[in-house]
This record gives C-alpha cells, sequence and structure tokens, in this order.
C-alpha cells in the first residue's frame, strides 16, 4: 500500500511518500487549499491514485488537510504520543519537519492495519466541539480572573477584574445555553437523557462524553476506555516484576478530567459500594478507588450508549 505522511504546522505540510516498490519521495507545500492541490498533483505525477495519508492531531492545524484529503484517499489521524513512542523505539535522534514526516509514513505502514480511518464531523459535531471548547477556556479564564482578584491590593484592579469575571460568567452560561440547545436538535438527544441518569454525571460533563462517543466509531468497551486513558498500566515480567502503575497517560485528557466529580458523587454516594468495599479490603488509597470508579462510569457511559437505554442501578452494580 503507498503511505504518505504528513507533518503538520500552522503554515506548512512536510509530506513524505512510501510507495509500494519502496521508492520514497519528499514534498514541502503550504498548509492550505493551494498546497493540498499541490499534493494530489504530485501524487498523480507518481501514479499513484489509492494511498494512505497519515498525519498526527496536531492541535487544530491538522484539520483542513484532513476534510480537504479524506474527499480522495483513506485517511488516518494519530496521537502525537504514538509517533513520539514510535521513534524513541527507533532510537531517533534527530528531529526535523522531514524526519518527522517521515516517521509518520513508517508508522502508518507498520500499524495501518489497527489505526482507525478518519471521519469528517458533521456541521453540528463542528459546532458543538467548538462550543466545548469554547466552555473549557472560559472556564480557565474564570478561574485566572479569580486569582488576580484574590491577589489584588488594589481596589480600582479589582473592580475591573471583577466587571471581567461578569462578563466572562455571563458568557458561560450563554455558552452552556448554546450547548444544551444544540444537544436537543440532534439526534443524540435521547442518549443524553439517558446519561443523566448516570449518578454523579451532570449537564457539562455529559456533552463531552458524547461528543467523542457520537464521533468516533468505538468497536468496544475496552477500546473506549483505553481513548479516554482509563486502562491500567501493568509492568510483569517472570516473578520478581507485578505492579501496576495507575491510568494509561496516552488517553484524552479533557475527556478523561470529565468522569473524575461524577467518581467523587458517586463515591460519596456509596453508588458502588461493593467495589469500593472490595478496594478498601485490599487497603487502596482514595485515588485508586476514585480511579477504578472513573473506569467504571466510563464503561457504564459506553454501555448506555450503545443500548439507548437509561441507567440501572441493579443491572450495573456488577460492571468492573
Amino acid at each position: 500500500m503507498n503511505i504518505l505522511g504528513l507533518d503538520v504546522s500552522q503554515d506548512t505540510l512536510d509530506c513524505y511518500l512510501i510507495k509500494q516498490k519502496g521508492i520514497t519521495d519528499y514534498l514541502k507545500v503550504g498548509n492550505d487549499s493551494h498546497g493540498f492541490k499541490h499534493i494530489v498533483e504530485w501524487l498523480k505525477q507518481h501514479r499513484i491514485r489509492k494511498i494512505a495519508v497519515c498525519m498526527e492531531a496536531t492541535g487544530i492545524y491538522y484539520e483542513k488537510a484532513a476534510y480537504y484529503f479524506n474527499q480522495f484517499y483513506a485517511v488516518y489521524v494519530v496521537n502525537p504520543l504514538k509517533i513520539k513512542a514510535y521513534a524513541k523505539s527507533r532510537f531517533q535522534r534527530t528531529k526535523t519537519d522531514k524526519v518527522d514526516a517521515k516517521l509518520i509514513a513508517e508508522y502508518a505502514q507498520r500499524h495501518r492495519d489497527i489505526l482507525q480511518p478518519y471521519q469528517k464531523p458533521t456541521e453540528q459535531q463542528q459546532r458543538l466541539q467548538r462550543l466545548l471548547t469554547l466552555q473549557y477556556q472560559l472556564k480557565q479564564q474564570i478561574k485566572q480572573t479569580k486569582n488576580r482578584i484574590h491577589a489584588c491590593q488594589d481596589g480600582y484592579i479589582a473592580d475591573v477584574h471583577q466587571s471581567i469575571l461578569k462578563v466572562l460568567q455571563d458568557r458561560l452560561a450563554e455558552t452552556a445555553s448554546q450547548i444544551y440547545t444544540l444537544m436537543k436538535q440532534q439526534s443524540i438527544w435521547q442518549h443524553y437523557q439517558n446519561l443523566l441518569t448516570i449518578p454523579g454525571m451532570g449537564k457539562e460533563s455529559i456533552p463531552i462524553v458524547l461528543y467523542y462517543l457520537n464521533q468516533r466509531q468505538f468497536k468496544s468497551v475496552n477500546q473506549f476506555i483505553a481513548f479516554v486513558g482509563l486502562n491500567p498500566d501493568t509492568q510483569q515480567s517472570g516473578t520478581s516484576v507485578n505492579r501496576k502503575l495507575g491510568s494509561g497517560k496516552y488517553g484524552n485528557r479533557k475527556l478523561k478530567s470529565v468522569f473524575f466529580m461524577p467518581a467523587l458523587v458517586a463515591y460519596r454516594l456509596g453508588v458502588f459500594r461493593q467495589l469500593v468495599t472490595n478496594l478498601e479490603r485490599r487497603k487502596k488509597p482514595k485515588m485508586v478507588i476514585l480511579g477504578a470508579i472513573m473506569r467504571k462510569l466510563a464503561k457504564i457511559a459506553y454501555y448506555l450508549y450503545k443500548t439507548n437505554q437509561p441507567f440501572d442501578k441493579a443491572r450495573y452494580q456488577m460492571i468492573d
């Protein structure tokens, strides 16, 4: 299979081509429509029609390229941490845009059978993503402004920050209303109501969970758990090494953080009493217990989405 690795930056695309016969080529173009068309013409010069295009999920800079090439070719968008780990496995010391493009192409060539094809989000999905990003940014700005007010020792400056805080809080409320309205307009509205029945899950966390469940095609609950980053890392070798290192570090940090507060609420309410009791008997610390509850909540969210059913405590009590 022909492979094209793209190293994406704000202004440029570094393209490394690996043909079926092992022939390689390199091209650097702008990260814009003119550059995309240049790549298509370049591939035609190589007499290539079928090709797998692979790139990293680099901020928002990859999106236009992924949207464009998805019209013609199979596109794969991978976690940058996977490319970084692959580079370490190759003892790669040199880091340039061309080398990175080559690494991405080689990674896709070796692991294409396990890569998930990229799917362009719908307009509603894109708008939901932008609103969720705005909501996160506003929360961060509110937190920063509150810290400035707390540290401020000048009355006038404190008043200025208070007025800024009021504007941010108003905009946050408006954004939450926009998200709620958008959820009602989409086909996932019933899923939204189902997930609301999970103890601890709230109106702000559920849209984030549903965005990823609706956009990506997870083949199993374990695949979703791994994507979130809640699968436990285990090191085992012979009889001397056998330990768990906590949850995985390759997951989606924002999505992972969504399950923390619901897990804390579920812990305080005693929703998963048997799970907590078993872990406490093994003298597990509170953070390990909360991690287990986060994993359980993520599994339940996945099952409710797949079955389109509300939460049933008796049914899901045994999910580990």
